[in-house]
């Protein structure tokens, strides 16, 4: 039965895609015959669609860039390609969140895993309740992640933002000897009458003086 698996959109990822509150699709790589299908079959019964399971971290990549999972978990060690190279590439290229799967509870692979996109840790033997507990936990991890990445863009953007238009003031403020309260109004009314955003045509307008006033080149400059 697909249970919590679909859930409503919270927020957007890089692409712009939406993210859901909960995964729908797990990839699985785990090079232990028996205890791969055992995983794929407890993902199945909390209703996630599984990917693979995969032998190896480089399977598993080449299956994630086919049909894009929304999470992957992941023996540390495998042939070819261990789990922590794998996720590497799997965060990096294709930001699917990765649980680690392992045997040994040793340090070094949760302070490699912070730096992978690595969202949670389970041992080796899982229950049926340590899957489920692990990907809710894992899964909200990421999304607060994410949630934190998109704020901080945003302020990024709206500083940028307010560097143009300010820059654009000034130009107003210098080529039609205007005060700064009327040079914001200036602003205001030509995004208005343009039916733009103000940074659009703060963006023009800076645009506009470059052109028509470029900067003489450095000497020696060709």
């Amino acid at each position: 039965m697909k249970s919590d698996a679909a859930g409503t959109a919270l927020l957007a990822g890089d692409g712009g895609d939406a993210l859901p509150d909960a995964p729908r699709k797990i990839l699985v790589a785990e090079d232990e015959l028996l205890l791969a299908r055992s995983l794929a079959g407890d993902l199945n019964e909390l209703g996630f669609e599984v990917l693979g399971p995969a032998p190896n971290g480089q399977q598993a990549i080449e299956l994630a860039r086919k049909d894009r999972p929304d999470l992957a978990l992941l023996d540390v060690r495998m042939p070819i390609m261990d789990g922590l190279a794998a996720a590497e590439v799997l965060y990096h290229e294709l930001k699917v969140p990765i649980i680690i799967l392992s045997a040994y509870s040793d340090p070094s692979y949760i302070q490699a895993g912070v730096r992978v996109g690595v969202f949670g840790y389970i041992l080796k033997p899982v229950s049926h309740d340590d899957l489920r507990v692990t990907v809710a936990v894992s899964w909200n991890r990421f999304l607060h992640h994410q949630r934190m990445a998109n704020e901080v863009d945003e302020l990024k953007n709206r500083l940028e933002q307010r560097k143009l238009i300010e820059r654009a003031k000034g130009l107003l403020m210098k080529h039609l000897s205007l005060s700064e309260e009327d040079a914001m109004r200036t602003l205001q009314r030509k995004a208005r009458d343009a039916r733009k955003p103000m940074v659009d045509v703060a963006r023009t307008i800076i645009e506009t003086h470059a052109a028509a006033d470029p900067k003489p080149d450095k000497p020696g400059g060709k």
